[in-house]
């Protein structure tokens, strides 16, 4: 299986150093992809308004939908970590979109398979990515049986 983490940040984000061990502990379960995105369209747009930062959102990630596609939303569905680990039953590809300062626009989050929220609490953009990989790697060792969930 191969999980994708996608999202819009100016640079690698702290926790870079947990992420990442999330990732390796994760090695034998899933192959999974950090991709940090920015680009000058972003950062000029995010300066401008929320709709231009959107629309820039919009572009960048569109073309990296594929396979079943879960959107990160404050508004999202919450799951507790057994219905988050049902993502990833019988799928090939898994791949999650976290929004940029403005979020996810209601055009991209039609495009998605299942939008979740983390918590309906607000975390910082750090907080959120590192809270959705340790998820991650508790989802894939509850479909494996592994003790880690316990």
């Amino acid at each position: 299986m191969e999980i994708l983490v996608y999202s819009i940040s100016k640079e690698k984000i702290e926790f870079y150093s947990e992420i990442n061990e999330y990732i390796k502990m994760s090695k034998k379960y899933a192959n999974i992809k950090d991709k940090v995105l920015f680009n000058n369209q972003i950062a000029k747009a995010q300066s401008s308004s929320k709709d231009m930062a959107l629309k820039a959102y919009d572009e960048t990630y569109e073309p990296l939908i594929e396979g079943f596609c879960v959107g990160l939303d404050e508004g999202g569905k919450m799951l507790d970590s057994v219905e988050f680990s049902k993502l990833f039953l019988a799928k090939n590809k898994v791949s999650f979109f976290i929004g940029g300062a403005y979020g996810l626009s209601n055009n991209f989050k039609s495009k998605m398979d299942k939008i979740i929220s983390l918590s309906k609490m607000t975390f910082a953009h750090k907080i959120a990515k590192l809270v959705l990989y340790e998820q991650i790697f508790r989802g894939l060792c509850i479909n494996a049986n592994h003790p880690y969930h316990k």
